[in-house]
């Protein structure tokens, strides 16, 4: 073989490998380029999540505002005209209101507990006791009626007074007005800038006085002192 052929095989060999590092570059770069394509996609998608994120903790933040705002409005309605003179229309002779009223007691197990009432009328025999709902279901009044029973306990002022209860809301589940009639609790709806007490002429109220069989103990303490 003289030396022309070997100085072209070299070349044709060189030209070969040349030709392989160009299609693997090629081919590395359209990989790369694939996998930004889907990092870019990947980076998109996290981006939209985030953004429908934001939205949603928005609506959430919206809602809890709006929550709050009916909660404030339904109760200072009650409170600034229309719950004594509904109870005061049904044999209920209150005359004093007291919102939000507060109790602070620490259990055996020696944790402190908090409690709100959100709206008490009474005089000086007796007591109602009202929880406020914009949105009433049964464990609200399953709950309310359990923490009923401590209640001339929470608040020794009230211990020798008839004490019942009442549930005002906005809206209600099915038949949950019902199951708290059920449970000798006055019921009243809000509508507008009236409300209405829904109990029929039959009904009896449930009397929550002194109802705990745990005994009075030192530790109970009302905040405020009523």
């Amino acid at each position: 073989m003289n030396d022309d052929n070997v100085a072209q095989d070299g070349i044709g060999e060189y030209e070969a490998q040349f030709k392989k590092s160009m299609a693997d570059i090629a081919a590395y770069q359209a990989k790369a380029e694939s996998e930004i394509a889907e990092i870019r996609t990947i980076i998109k998608g996290i981006g939209e999540k985030q953004d429908r994120t934001e939205m949603l903790l928005q609506e959430v933040s919206e809602q809890q505002k709006d929550f709050s705002t009916n909660w404030g409005k339904l109760v200072d309605s009650l409170v600034e005209g229309g719950l004594v003179e509904l109870l005061n229309e049904r044999g209920m002779e209150v005359y004093r209101i007291h919102p939000r009223q507060k109790v602070s007691y620490v259990q055996q197990d020696g944790t402190r507990k908090d409690r709100e009432f959100d709206i008490v009328v009474a005089n000086s025999e007796d007591v109602v006791v009202v929880e406020v709902k914009t949105t009433l279901k049964p464990k609200h009044i399953k709950r309310f009626v359990e923490s009923m029973k401590d209640f001339s306990r929470y608040f020794p002022y009230y211990a020798k007074m008839r004490v019942y209860g009442a549930v005002a809301y906005i809206r209600c589940d099915s038949d949950t007005d019902r199951f708290a009639y059920k449970q000798g609790l006055y019921v009243i709806r809000a509508t507008g800038d009236s409300a209405s007490i829904l109990n029929d002429s039959k009904f009896k109220p449930k009397s929550f006085t002194q109802v705990s069989s745990r005994p009075p103990t030192a530790h109970l303490r009302a905040v405020p002192d009523c």
